[in-house]
């Protein structure tokens, strides 16, 4: 059983990530768009990149972070047949500082199991 120190950063990291005051209204759907989800989470874009190198680079650069339990309790699929995070492909809806609705793809995650958060790096989304 974890610790009572691990269990209180756990309920923090949800609570920041899903109602701080910090958080955006973002739409999810599967890459068959069989599913959909209506959730919060923090949601990042800036122009602002590094080359190969190390070399600073004017390039979107947008990702979101989310509440794997969250998710899953809502019935969104997170995992795949292996019980490992895999959410590749999945389209994500959020608007940006204008107002304006963007459409982008997840490209890449990084879970982390040990607080239950999974950010996903984000690419244009070019489908309808």
């Amino acid at each position: 059983m974890p610790g009572k120190y691990l269990l209180r950063a756990r309920k923090d990291s949800k609570k920041y990530i899903t109602k701080s005051g910090f958080e955006e209204n973002i739409r999810l759907e599967t890459p068959d768009g069989t599913t959909s989800l209506e959730t919060t989470g923090w949601a990042t874009k800036h122009w602002i990149n590094f080359d190969t190198v190390g070399n600073a680079a004017n390039s979107k650069n947008a990702h979101i972070c989310l509440d794997e339990e969250s998710l899953s309790l809502a019935g969104y699929p997170v995992r795949n047949a292996n019980q490992e995070v895999y959410m590749l492909k999945h389209r994500v809806f959020v608007k940006d500082s204008s107002g304006v609705e963007k459409k982008y793809v997840v490209i890449e995650h990084f879970p982390s199991e040990s607080f239950g958060l999974i950010v996903c790096i984000l690419g244009d989304y070019v489908g309808n």
